[in-house]
């Protein structure tokens, strides 16, 4: 064979193999251009964002925008642990912006206010249900109230009118007052108490009397309340107590109260003038003596802060 033709020969089948010829499966590339590989995201430690295509972050991250981002403080400047980096709403009015323990944004209220629904609410009180009758108590929402002011002579003390003791004081219990006299039926006396005021209006004013039955009539006593302060309302009572004996006692005029012995009430509206009547019988065994002795009770239902004096006059016929 000619020289020329083998080297031809040679020739076509270098460039063959160069070709990736033959049935071989271990080439490259069809294309013969480079393989990329995909390394997925940069794990830095930063705040940088990552793929949350497949809808989950990793632990201590949380979604946000369109990728996943570190967890941050917890705190409202930068929307929580949970937050974009982006401050909390503000609050309602009387609250304050918080992180609650899931890691989102929310708001406490400021006491007195309590939280209702996404709002803080405060129910003021009044006078009346603070039992304040003068000055300027907080309604419980931060606002001063206006309950008025005493009466004459009257000094406003924790919401309340008070006035100095009379010279009858203490004088708060039955148990405890002293005696202020000796009167005989038959002598008809008429006698009064003044000078006495109630001190506030949970001060009550007992005055009490030794009554002598010294003729063969059971003794009436009646007794009258007058000059109560503007603006009160005071209440009386008078009662007959016969110790050790039955105590056979009627009330003719008020209502009838057997507090102490047998006795009466008066609780007239306002100012009008307050009287009651005790129809004395002790019924002793084998004696008309009625003797005993009586008790005369004032209390306010209405107190008007007024320190001024009330009277009480009693009648034994």
């Amino acid at each position: 064979m000619p020289l020329i033709l083998v080297a031809a020969l040679l020739v076509t089948n270098v460039t063959a193999c160069a070709s990736g010829g033959g049935g071989g499966g271990g080439g490259g590339d069809a294309d013969g251009g480079p393989t990329t590989v995909d390394s997925g995201p940069r794990e830095d430690g930063g705040t940088t964002r990552r793929d949350a295509s497949t809808g989950t972050c990793g632990e201590g991250q949380h979604a946000c925008g369109g990728g996943c981002i570190d967890d941050l403080p917890n705190e409202p400047a930068n929307g929580c642990r949970l937050g974009c980096g982006e401050a909390c709403p503000a609050p309602p009015g009387m609250g304050t912006t918080i992180c609650n323990a899931a890691g989102g944004c929310d708001f406490e209220c400021t006491p007195p206010f309590h939280r209702d629904g996404d709002a803080c609410v405060c129910v003021a009180r009044t006078c009346e249900e603070m039992g304040a009758m003068c000055g300027a108590p907080d309604d419980g929402c931060g606002t001063p109230l206006d309950c008025g002011t005493c009466g004459a002579g009257g000094s406003c003390i924790d919401g309340r009118c008070a006035c100095a003791p009379d010279a009858s004081e203490p004088n708060e219990s039955h148990t405890t007052v002293s005696s202020r006299g000796t009167y005989a039926d038959s002598d008809d006396p008429d006698f009064a108490i003044t000078m006495v005021n109630l001190d506030d209006d949970r001060d009550e004013d007992w005055f009490r009397y030794e009554i002598t039955d010294s003729n063969t009539d059971n003794a009436v006593i009646t007794v009258t309340l007058d000059d109560i302060p503007a603006g009160s309302d005071y209440r009386l009572a008078a009662y007959y107590d016969c110790g050790s004996d039955p105590d056979l006692t009627t009330c003719t005029a008020g209502t009838a109260d057997n507090m102490v012995g047998r006795g009466c009430t008066s609780d007239a509206a306002g100012t009008a003038s307050e009287t009651v009547t005790l129809d004395t019988d002790c019924d002793r065994f084998l004696s008309s003596n009625d003797s005993g002795a009586l008790f005369v009770r004032v209390t306010s239902s209405t107190f008007g802060g007024s320190c001024e004096n009330y009277s009480v006059q009693i009648r034994v016929r």
